[in-house]
């Protein structure tokens, strides 16, 4: 089967007719001994809060020979909301598994039979009427309509573009989103447990944001051990990421979530192209790596797993966003043909946001910040992202977070003026943990990250890398990191202040080296001094005394504090007036943090 131009209008109101692709299919009577003439529901809530998911299950009429494929069976919900909206929801095929750690590895065993199950986070408050309906080899079938009342809850809902600035996001209820977190991207050998040690970690910490990979060992749902266009070999996979995203919500922490990996595609980095379904070699349509982003077999096969994957996850409140590809531009041939990457972005955003009715934010990555910056302005993605290592091999490259960061991210908005960024991979080496830990055992990097993507007019802190071979491990090193920023950032509305960014020289008697980032908005300043030659890779400390910070304040008195960013403490208030002011440090080492509010 390859799924054809009927896939999308499986989420639109139209006779069920309309979703054939016209694939030819084997007699099927094997599979409808016994069949009924509606599926039966075995579980639907009748009342449910407000932005909290809610499942509806039903057991199939017939068993499907494969229930992914979109020519042999759709089933889908159609709700009418309180405001008389129709939405339409895609179900898909769900088996359920139990757990078990055993010597430090989990094991998962399948706990009863597979079944349909459609997910959906309600966002109005009232009378929701809803039914099932379906395609199958028996024809077209529909439930009776059922009613689903949904009542206030306290909860944001999901995060969208700021309808307030281009530059920040904010949750439907209008409450302000700055991320804090780290890259997570799979397991270890404890699978969904070390998701459980991690996410609470992290949320305890003040974190809010991760990133996950769907790659081949571990969240991936279609490879080699699957072929292309069936996934039941991998829906123990899908039930892991079912949790981990699930653990996520229950620790506030917003998920973005990798749908490809550059080294899938790619013969030169990270290479797993020789085990890729889509190889030729392996059965699959392509001759060439950069080929998935033009040949329509391919790009077929492709949007049948965004059917699934926008089907079983789409219903997440705390899904940030979509990425399409982790780093991109590191699949083969990727100057060369970054038109059609562009374009393949574009095509794909569009398919996305069809099939996706809660309207999740829509991204991808690159690995080499200097590369052609097409994508961002031509890719139809709804924020652009940066990744960046301060040391390549043996050579230093942008060592300096503080001025890199910030400076990465004007660069990023340039090419795309109307997209907030990101920047959602940082390390210090790229090699490994063993030559990041040897060159920054104290965690320079990871901290200059943390406070560089405050002041840097990105939506996040810069995410780390190496969270299950450094972070976490060294997790009492790290813990303060993370909450100093997040005690930092408390209560600030990001996208209401309109921040104005600059970096200034330290002046009074500071010695040389020492800077200044601001942000000066309406009602907050936020700003962080460093000693610039203190850094990852030059970590000798002095004393700075009598540095001063000039700045010009909107009229008003101003209030605020001196934070030590390492611990978060308070250093020292300060009170002034607006207009030109020059704030005077307490002496400090290192770096050390200030706020102010309008008071």
């Amino acid at each position: 089967m390859v799924a054809g131009v009927g896939l999308l209008s499986a989420v639109v109101v139209l006779p069920l007719a309309a979703l054939d692709t016209g694939a030819a299919r084997a007699d099927r009577s094997r599979s409808t001994v016994g069949a009924v003439a509606v599926p039966t529901v075995t579980r639907a809530a009748r009342t449910v809060a407000r932005h909290v998911p809610t499942a509806i299950d039903f057991v199939p009429r017939y068993a499907p020979d494969n229930p992914f494929d979109p020519d042999e069976v759709v089933s889908r919900l159609v709700t009418r909301a309180p405001d008389g909206s129709l939405r339409v929801y895609l179900a898909f095929w769900y088996e359920p598994y139990r757990r078990e750690l055993i010597g430090g590895y989990e094991h998962l065993t399948a706990s009863g039979d597979p079944y349909w199950q459609v997910r959906i986070t309600p966002d109005l408050v009232g009378r929701w009427t809803w039914y099932l309906e379906g395609r199958d080899p028996l024809g077209e079938w529909r439930t009776p309509t059922r009613t689903l009342d949904v009542v206030e809850s306290s909860l944001p809902g999901s995060l969208r573009r700021s309808p307030h600035s281009d530059r920040y996001l904010a949750f439907d209820d209008g409450s302000p989103y700055f991320a804090i977190g780290e890259n997570l991207g799979w397991y270890d050998g404890r699978g969904t447990v070390a998701y459980d040690q991690w996410l609470r970690e992290l949320g305890e910490a003040g974190g809010n944001f991760a990133r996950f990979w769907m790659a081949s060992w571990s969240f991936g749902i279609e490879w080699n051990d699957t072929g292309l266009g069936d996934y039941s070999g991998r829906l123990d996979r899908a039930w892991q990421l079912d949790h981990a995203i699930d653990t996520a919500r229950v620790n506030g922490i917003q998920v973005e979530l990798a749908l490809l990996n550059h080294g899938a595609f790619s013969t030169n980095f990270n290479s797993e192209w020789a085990s890729n379904p889509y190889n030729a070699a392996n059965g699959g349509p392509l001759r060439r790596p950069h080929d998935f982003f033009t040949d329509e077999r391919a790009k077929a096969w492709f949007r049948q797993r965004l059917m699934y994957i926008v089907a079983r996850w789409g219903y997440a409140p705390n899904l940030l966003a979509w990425e399409f590809w982790n780093e991109v531009d590191l699949t083969d041939d990727y100057l060369a043909n970054s038109a059609a990457v562009a374009g393949w972005h574009r095509e794909m955003a569009d398919v996305v946001r069809v099939l996706d009715p809660h309207r999740h934010l829509i991204s991808s990555s690159t690995a080499i910040f200097g590369n052609e910056p097409r994508l961002w302005a031509e890719g139809g993605l709804d924020f652009a992202q940066v990744h960046h290592y301060a040391r390549i091999g043996d050579i230093p490259y942008a060592p300096n977070l503080f001025r890199t960061i910030p400076e990465f991210t004007d660069i990023r908005r340039s090419q795309a003026p109307t997209l907030p960024v990101l920047f959602a991979e940082l390390g210090v080496d790229s090699r490994g943990p063993v030559e990041t830990r040897a060159i920054d055992p104290t965690g320079i990097g990871l901290h200059d990250g943390l406070w560089a993507g405050v002041v840097s007019g990105g939506f996040g802190t810069a995410m780390p890398w190496w969270w299950d071979s450094i972070t976490h491990p060294e997790w009492d090193r790290y813990r303060p990191m993370f909450r100093a920023v997040a005690r930092f950032v408390h209560g600030v509305r990001f996208d209401r202040e309109a921040f104005a960014a600059t970096t200034v020289d330290a002046g009074g008697t500071a010695p040389e080296g020492v800077s200044a980032r601001v942000m000066v908005g309406r009602t907050r300043v936020l700003g962080w001094v460093k000693d610039e030659q203190f850094q990852w890779n030059a970590q000798a400390t002095r004393p700075i005394n009598g540095a001063t910070v000039e700045l010009q304040l909107p009229p008003g008195r101003w209030c605020g504090r001196w934070i030590d960013t390492w611990t978060g403490t308070g250093q020292g208030r300060i009170r002034t007036n607006g207009g030109a002011t020059s704030l005077v440090a307490p002496r400090f080492a290192r770096d050390l943090a200030f706020r102010l509010r309008a008071c």
